[in-house]
């Protein structure tokens, strides 16, 4: 029974302020008393998925956004095996709406040149990125800069590797003129 104790109200009943937060049946207790002061609490904290049996894996599935991908780590992938989650053969009917699903999916992928340019400089990032041993949140600033050059249309008539080159390059000066 996972109980919180909160200070800051009261009991209206026997006005003590010994007030036991149960998020497991979600309800507000008086610790004195014993009175049901809220029967249905909401919890606000992370949401937790996990689809084993196992209590303690409390883990989320895919990546967090990030700037350094061109899609900031949104897009969606329609498996192309036409199984269900247990392994059975799906019926010709949902057969039919993945394939229209399938279709709709691939024209909503961005494919103009701005995207391309964008998934290319973020590849080289991460070349870049490995080959200086450099922390996830550099390379996030100097996506957020590229971004910034891209949106301004400073990029045209450059090469992708130079821009991806002066803004990591901007990023430094700019740490370094903070630290003096």
């Amino acid at each position: 029974m996972a109980q919180q104790i909160a200070s800051k109200q009261r009991c209206p009943r026997c006005g003590k302020n010994t007030i036991i937060t149960d998020m497991e049946i979600a309800e507000l207790i008086c610790g004195r008393c014993g009175y049901v002061i809220s029967e249905r609490l909401v919890d606000s904290g992370p949401e937790w998925r996990s689809f084993t049996d196992d209590k303690t894996n409390k883990s989320r599935t895919g990546v967090g956004t990030s700037l350094t991908m061109h899609d900031h780590g949104l897009a969606t992938v329609i498996n192309p095996i036409n199984r269900d989650s247990v392994g059975k053969p799906l019926s010709y009917s949902m057969k039919k709406t993945l394939k229209r699903l399938r279709v709709w999916d691939s024209r909503s992928q961005v494919h103009d040149s701005a995207d391309r340019n964008m998934r290319h400089a973020f590849i080289e990032l991460g070349k870049m990125k490995d080959k200086l041993a450099l922390s996830d949140a550099v390379i996030e600033k100097a996506a957020y800069i590229y971004r910034k050059a891209l949106d301004k249309k400073l990029i045209r008539g450059r090469s992708i590797i130079a821009v991806i080159a002066a803004s990591l390059m901007r990023l430094v000066v700019t740490q370094r003129l903070q630290e003096l």
